[in-house]
């Protein structure tokens, strides 16, 4: 878990590659394709990267992969400080007392999104016309799979990448 959150902090200022993007403009389409250009670009390059990661592993379905590209869009443009207090928070279970929508502070703002971030994309995703499978994919996408085994693929994709 500390290795991979490494890798993250180390990549988080990498851009999206050209390919990355074409692969992005091949599934998505209008409004989505804006939702998914809102993202901060550490998030568009961690959805391509999820999106690829299914495709190298034989998935073809477009729901799974356009879910892929946009689990992450409840995130908003986040700072990369931000980020790391909220997995601090989230270790040590504090995020709920730090995190608040209504607060004057960024930082607490910003936790608060991370916190509930699934929720808030798929809200954004209903409200820009998404299929209604992108949208639970993204809601559910930190939630148990039990038996939806595409949404098991999501989470395995997104661990991942």
């Amino acid at each position: 878990m500390i290795r991979e959150r490494i890798r993250q902090f180390r990549e988080a200022s990498l851009q999206p590659s050209a390919q990355d993007l074409q692969l992005v403009h091949e599934i998505l389409s209008e409004p989505t394709l804006s939702l998914f250009l809102e993202q901060h670009p550490r998030d568009q390059r961690h959805g391509a990267r999820t999106a690829q990661w299914l495709i190298t592993n034989g998935q073809k379905n477009p729901e799974l992969l356009a879910a892929a590209l946009l689990h992450d869009i409840g995130k908003g443009q986040q700072r990369t400080r931000d980020r790391v207090i909220h997995v601090l928070a989230s270790w040590s279970q504090t995020g709920q007392i730090i995190g608040k929508h209504t607060s004057a502070i960024e930082l607490r703002r910003a936790i608060a999104r991370s916190r509930e971030h699934s929720e808030i994309g798929a809200q954004k995703l209903e409200t820009s016309g998404a299929s209604p499978r992108v949208v639970e994919l993204t809601r559910l996408h930190h939630k148990p799979p039990g038996t939806d085994t595409m949404l098991e693929l999501l989470q395995r994709a997104d661990a991942e990448n």
